[in-house]
C-alpha cells in the first residue's frame, strides 16, 4: 500500500490506495434494522466567499435511466454486497445497533475492522483533537465506486467500551454506486481522457521498457495517474483493484451485457480479463490472467450491431480488441485479439471517466461542500 502521513500541532492526515489482489467481500451484521437511508445535505454557507466553491449538481451528466439495470449475468467481480453497494454496507457497520468488537479507531492505522484486510479501496483520513477528545475522519472509495465517509469521536486518554454511545460517537454518510452515463457524457469522457491513456500505453510498446513494476495492472493505473497529473482540475477515477472507471461491457463466452449510452468501445478504454482463453488462427491460443490481466485498448471496437444500455451483446460482436499489454516477463507490446475465439473466463471493459463527473465527489476525509450524501 502506498501511504503518507503527517502530524502537525494536533492534526494528522493519511491517504492510501491498495494495490493488492481482490479480497472476499465484507458483510456488516446489524442487531436491528436501522431506518431507511435519508438524504443528508450540508447547510448553506453563511457567506459565499468562505470555504471551497459548492458543487453544481445540475452539471452532473445525466444517466441513461433513473435506476441501475437488473442484471442476470453473474460475474466473479465485484463481489456481491449485502445492501446494494459497499459504502452502504460500511455505513451499516457504523449504525449504533452494530456491535463493535474492538476500539479499532485508537490504533495506529485507524481502519475499521471490516476494512483492515480490504484490498479494493482508495482512502483519505485525518484526525483532530481538543484536549483529550480526538476525532478520526475518513473517506473510502470502493471498487463499485460508492463512497463512505465516517467519523469517530472518543477520549484518547480514557479507554471506553466502543459500543458506549455516550463515550464513543460514530457517524457515517455515503454516496451509492453511480448510475450509468448517457452517450454524450461517455463520449465527452473519451474526448477528455481516451487519447491521454492510449498514448501513454503506446509510449512503452516496443521499447523494451516496463511501465512501473512491469505488472499488467500498472499500465492502466499509471496511465490514469498520468491523466490526473495533466488534468488536476478534473482527474479521472483511478484504478481500484480491477475497476478502471465506468463499466461499459462485461461478458463470458456464453453472453455479454452493455452498459451506458455509448455505441462502441473506444481508444483509451481499459480491458480486464480473468482466467480467460482465446483461440487464435492456426491452432494457437492466448491465455490471460493469473487470475487477472489488464490491458489498455488502443483502437475503437465497433459492435456488429448497435448496443443499448442493459442489453445483451455477445463478446464476439465486438469483433476484436487492439491493446497494449505487459507482464512481469513480457515488456509492453501491441497486439490484436479476435473475440470470436473467446472460449473461457470473463472480460470487463471500462471507460476512463472524471471522478467528479461520474462518482459525484472527489475523495477526501470529509464530504466536500455541497455534496448531497445519504445517511441511515
Amino acid at each position: 500500500m502506498d501511504a503518507t502521513s503527517s502530524d502537525s500541532g494536533g492534526a494528522g492526515a493519511v491517504s492510501g490506495v491498495s494495490k493488492t489482489a481482490p479480497k472476499p467481500g465484507f458483510r456488516a451484521h446489524a442487531a436491528a434494522p436501522p431506518p431507511a437511508p435519508r438524504v443528508h445535505a450540508p447547510p448553506p454557507s453563511a457567506s459565499p466567499a468562505r470555504g471551497p466553491p459548492r458543487i453544481n449538481l445540475g452539471t452532473k451528466p445525466t444517466s441513461v435511466s433513473p435506476a441501475l439495470v437488473e442484471d442476470d449475468l453473474e460475474m466473479s467481480y465485484p463481489p456481491p454486497t449485502e445492501h446494494g453497494c459497499t459504502a452502504l454496507d460500511i455505513a451499516y457497520y457504523f449504525h449504533p445497533s452494530t456491535h463493535w468488537t474492538e476500539a479499532w479507531y485508537s490504533k495506529p492505522k485507524g481502519l475499521p475492522t471490516p476494512l483492515q484486510n480490504e484490498g479494493r479501496v482508495r482512502w483519505r483520513a485525518n484526525t483532530s483533537w481538543v484536549g483529550t477528545t480526538q476525532t478520526l475522519y475518513a473517506g473510502f472509495l470502493f471498487a463499485d465506486l460508492s463512497i463512505c465517509w465516517f467519523s469517530v469521536t472518543y477520549d484518547k486518554v480514557t479507554p471506553a467500551d466502543p459500543n458506549d454511545a455516550a463515550a464513543v460517537q460514530r457517524h457515517a454518510e455515503y454516496l451509492p454506486r453511480p448510475a450509468p452515463m448517457d452517450g454524450a457524457a461517455l463520449r465527452a469522457a473519451h474526448d477528455t481522457y481516451g487519447e491521454i491513456v492510449a498514448a501513454f500505453a503506446e509510449s512503452f510498446a516496443g521499447t523494451g521498457r516496463f511501465c512501473a513494476r512491469g505488472e499488467c495492472w500498472d499500465l492502466a493505473n499509471e496511465a490514469l495517474a498520468h491523466a490526473a497529473r495533466l488534468l488536476p482540475a478534473a482527474p479521472p477515477v483511478g484504478s481500484i483493484a480491477r475497476t478502471h472507471g465506468h463499466l461499459i461491457f462485461k461478458g463470458t463466452p456464453r453472453a455479454g451485457r452493455w452498459y451506458g449510452g455509448d455505441d462502441r468501445v473506444r481508444r483509451g478504454d481499459v480491458v480486464e480479463w480473468r482466467l480467460a482463453r482465446l483461440d487464435l488462427p492456426r491452432g494457437a491460443y492466448a491465455s490471460f490472467g493469473n487470475p487477472d490481466h489488464t490491458a489498455v485498448i488502443t483502437a475503437d471496437a465497433v459492435p456488429t450491431r448497435t448496443p443499448v444500455h442493459g442489453g445483451a451483446l455477445h463478446p464476439s460482436e465486438l469483433v476484436q480488441l487492439e491493446v497494449v499489454e505487459q507482464g512481469v516477463d513480457s515488456p509492453p507490446v501491441k497486439k490484436t485479439y479476435p473475440l470470436a475465439g473467446f472460449k473461457d473466463g470473463e472480460v470487463w471493459i471500462y471507460r476512463p471517466v472524471g471522478m467528479q463527473a461520474y462518482v459525484g465527489a472527489e475523495l477526501a476525509p470529509t464530504p466536500p461542500a455541497g455534496v448531497r450524501t445519504l445517511t441511515l
